[in-house]
């Protein structure tokens, strides 16, 4: 059990958030064969298969879901006891945060709400931008830690994932102007779309999707763009076209019949990451990214 070391279980842990080793590899600045070799000299050192391999991927086996719930425990112990070191908790400095419009609306207010609660005394700044503008903060050094969706490279920092998400096409409940819900996606060619404004995660994300069906759908000079996810919402409600909303931001919208989800075999997923830099959190900003991953086990 000597080999069951810190470094191969971090390894072990990044390669099933990721799914792919190719992507693990990424996040953790290595080779893929170096990865590939950190776990399966872990799973040597079980004597245990951590992950079932076919050509779709890889998933976890049973006892690498059991690793796994180690893995992250140990992970967060570890970042607490160098935070504990590098800096005492009374002097954690405000917690300056960047975010893309649907992370801060809808999945960072509950987990700082939480922080706030644990840390009282420190003073919250979030920013709230498109993807590549919370990257720009990062880089200035404006914000200490990021958040955004639907992006797979950062030049100059460290990706780090953190949940799904899912994007679903929405139409008006009531309203309709001048054209006819699409009952397929070959209708999409004929229909407007809203889009997101260029730099935007969300924009990048559904334009990749649409771009693969057949016949192909690219946005149009005549399609509105709107810089907001709200604004979206409302003016499909309006009949001012289709949209692709998270699925969390449309709830309301939903039960009151503004909105309907179109098309229900499309579905865009996508994933919300930390934006950080290459050495990592520090501060506040490495406290606030445990607890979310604590809120976001429970």
């Amino acid at each position: 059990m000597s080999h069951l070391d810190s470094r191969r279980l971090e390894t072990f842990r990044m390669v099933a958030l990721c799914g792919r080793v190719s992507e693990a590899a990424r996040h953790l600045h290595l080779s893929q064969p170096a990865v590939t070799a950190q776990v399966q000299q872990l799973e040597s050192a079980l004597g245990r298969s951590l992950f079932n391999r076919s050509r779709s991927g890889i998933q976890l086996t049973e006892d690498g879901r059991r690793l796994l719930e180690t893995a992250e425990a140990l992970h967060r112990l570890l970042g607490e006891a160098e935070q504990a070191m590098a800096e005492p908790r009374s002097q954690l400095g405000p917690l300056r945060l960047g975010a893309s419009t649907t992370a801060a609306a809808y999945v960072l207010p509950r987990i700082l709400a939480t922080f706030q609660r644990r840390h009282p005394a420190v003073q919250i700044h979030l920013e709230v931008g498109n993807t590549e503008q919370v990257q720009a903060w990062l880089r200035e050094g404006r914000v200490d830690l990021g958040m955004v969706e639907g992006l797979r490279r950062a030049s100059g920092l460290r990706l780090e994932p953190f949940r799904d998400d899912e994007l679903v096409c929405v139409g008006p409940g009531r309203k309709l102007r001048g054209f006819t819900l699409p009952a397929s996606v070959e209708d999409l060619a004929r229909v407007p779309i809203l889009w997101r404004e260029s730099g935007s995660g969300t924009r990048a994300v559904v334009a990749q999707a649409l771009g693969r069906l057949a016949p192909r759908r690219k946005p149009r000079p005549e399609d509105p763009v709107l810089g907001h996810t709200e604004a979206i919402k409302a003016a499909v409600s309006e009949g001012l076209g289709l949209g692709f909303l998270p699925f969390c931001a449309i709830q309301a919208e939903l039960a009151r019949g503004d909105l309907r989800v179109l098309l229900p075999g499309l579905r865009i997923r996508r994933a919300f990451s930390w934006v950080v830099p290459p050495g990592g959190a520090v501060g506040a900003a490495a406290q606030f990214q445990r607890l979310a991953r604590e809120w976001e086990a429970e």
